[in-house]
């Protein structure tokens, strides 16, 4: 198989290969969406009646699934926020009460409501979930757990900042089951935070992490790279800090400003040297500390140890409940319409899905591969299975990632993993997989259009 082909290379060769890997770049950097440009596009009735039939089926054998809520209200907008969000004020009764009516009513007529087993993990994100406030924020778990049911396993988990997080609201947090906090930080430098509207300090920070942990509850982190006053010591300060603080799951996030009037091609690539250099930091303290990546800039110390939004390594669908909120169910992948088209479909009694693609079993062996490059880890049977499907074209491709070292075997043997280099163009890598089932001949094109790192 393909496998055997690319294992066969020297020892010599694949040593050359990992010095080297640093040395190159694609001339342009992709990002990695969520959604492919082949498959069967469904409208939402026709993809609310595909979840319908998968119900049907797992009554015999149920399938695993996590759920994900969008709240999509904050106080303010964040500079740095690129998230389907609205700035609302803490005392719109209206606008909260209409959304959590919203809401329940979609939670109560889901396809996969009232089943006999329950969801591996429930996770708020938005916006600012608590900006409810709390009696409504209370209402909307209970419903979740009425329709969805509450298994002993189920990891509860939010998204929030330290500066929400008083007493009453732990407690609060505590008494609903919630395990998990998940808390925006973006950076631990006070001229950075109160440059980017952090309302507490990057010590006060410290301390309520290090106070809800004793709470016994697991908490993770976002940090950002790419603010234009970081430094590179600014961001190994608020690693080991983090780190040292307990922090054992870090979410890492890349600030990107767009080209355009404000920024010109020479300053946008200068900031793509910057954040690269910032991405082998990162890459370089988590070796030192044994934390792995886990999923698209997620790490951790091990893929059992988080379960926090890295349902796609697990292979688990994912309900989607909230406007804006993506979700995926067997082999249908679709996203939520967005306020008002949200509500309004919901008073109606139609589905709230926007859009929907239902990929066949070529496009879901591309999917299988894409899951497991995201997770950085790649099985030598799932390379096989491409292979058989996508025949020569694949195994030019993957000669093309390991020979620059954007894929390389495990120490264990047993698998391939993604490198720094190709944490780093896993975007572009997606997209040469992509284009393989999209049938299109730039495969070739994008492995001459290399260009050297200053």
């Amino acid at each position: 198989m393909v496998t055997d082909l690319i294992a066969s290379k020297s020892e010599a060769t694949a040593q050359a290969s990992q010095r080297r890997s640093c040395q190159f770049s694609f001339e342009q950097r992709f990002e990695s969406h969520p959604w492919f440009e082949v498959g069967r596009a469904m409208d939402g009735e026709a993809a609310r009646d595909y979840l319908v039939v998968l119900r049907q089926g797992a009554t015999r054998q149920p399938r695993p699934y996590c759920i994900y809520v969008h709240v999509p209200f904050c106080a303010s907008r964040c500079r740095f926020c690129a998230l389907y969000t609205r700035a609302v004020r803490a005392n719109a009764e209206a606008v909260f009460d209409k959304y959590l009516d919203g809401v329940q009513q979609s939670i109560e007529s889901h396809p996969n409501a009232y089943t006999s087993y329950g969801p591996t993990t429930v996770h708020f994100g938005g916006g600012t979930p608590l900006h409810l406030g709390l009696e409504r924020f209370a209402a909307l778990t209970q419903a979740l757990k009425k329709a969805f049911g509450n298994p002993d396993s189920c990891e509860w988990a939010l998204e929030t900042t330290t500066f929400s997080l008083d007493p009453a609201v732990v407690e609060a947090l505590a008494g609903l089951g919630f395990r998990r906090i998940h808390l925006g930080i973006q950076t631990l430098d006070n001229r950075l935070r109160q440059q980017y509207r952090r309302h507490e300090s990057g010590e006060a920070a410290i301390e309520k992490i290090d106070w809800l942990q004793r709470q016994g509850f697991l908490c993770s982190v976002d940090l950002i790279i790419g603010f234009e006053d970081s430094t590179e010591a600014i961001l190994r300060d608020d690693l080991q800090r983090l780190y040292a603080a307990g922090i054992r799951m870090f979410s890492i996030c890349e600030l990107r400003q767009r080209r355009g009037k404000e920024l010109t091609a020479t300053a946008h690539q200068e900031q793509s040297r910057r954040n690269y250099r910032f991405w082998k930091i990162i890459w370089q303290f988590m070796e030192s500390v044994r934390l792995i990546p886990i999923h698209l800039g997620q790490f951790a110390s091990s893929q059992e140890s988080n379960l926090y939004y890295t349902h796609p390594a697990r292979n688990e669908d994912c309900i989607a409940i909230g406007p804006y909120a993506h979700g995926s169910a067997g082999q249908l992948y679709y996203g939520n319409k967005l306020l008002p088209e949200y509500y309004a479909a919901i008073q109606i009694g139609v589905s709230p899905i926007a859009k929907a693609v239902l990929y066949d079993d070529r496009v879901e062996a591309i999917l299988g591969l894409e899951r497991e490059l995201l997770t950085h880890r790649v099985l030598p049977e799932t390379l096989d299975k491409v292979a058989c499907i996508y025949s020569e074209n694949f195994t030019g491709m993957l000669e093309f990632w390991q020979t620059h070292g954007l894929l390389l075997p495990a120490e264990d043997g047993l698998a391939w993993i993604v490198s720094t280099e190709g944490s780093w163009f896993i975007g572009n890598m997606i997209m040469q997989a992509r284009q393989l089932a999209e049938h299109r001949e730039a495969v070739s094109e994008q492995r001459s259009r290399y260009v050297e790192h200053p």
